[in-house]
């Protein structure tokens, strides 16, 4: 009877129900059937491995480019502190320059002015001894 109902296209399976699908293309359906459920779930976590993963690096990379503005923002610092300290070292050196060619100057008037007086003192001293 059972070679009667499955060229109807009916099935009795092993606890005698009667279906329209062969047993053995149910069971093999109820397997696939759970091996997608499992994969569609293993693709779900890894689905938000992925996700974890990128907010993971991109924080990363924000902390990286943070770092690397600052970075640059410090040698830029370091530069333009050179760059004054080389500038003031000029500014010293012309001021330096400055005063000396100024102390040569006075050296020469001063030289200049007790060659004056000792003249005056001469003079003064030529009129008192002709008093």
């Amino acid at each position: 009877m059972s070679e009667e109902l499955q060229k109807a296209g009916l099935y009795i399976d092993d606890i005698y129900r009667l279906r329209v699908q062969d047993p053995r293309i149910a069971n093999e359906t109820s397997e696939l059937r759970e091996e997608c459920l499992e994969y569609a779930n293993k693709l779900q976590e890894f689905k938000k491995l992925g996700e974890d993963f990128y907010k993971t690096t991109s924080s990363y990379a924000k902390d990286v480019e943070m770092e690397k503005l600052r970075a640059i923002g410090t040698q830029n610092q370091l530069k333009t502190m050179a760059m004054q300290r080389q500038a003031q070292v000029y500014q010293n050196q012309c001021q330096i320059q400055e005063r000396s060619i100024e102390l040569e100057r006075l050296k020469s008037e001063y030289q200049y002015l007790q060659r004056i007086e000792s003249e005056q003192q001469e003079i003064i001293n030529n009129f008192l001894m002709n008093q």
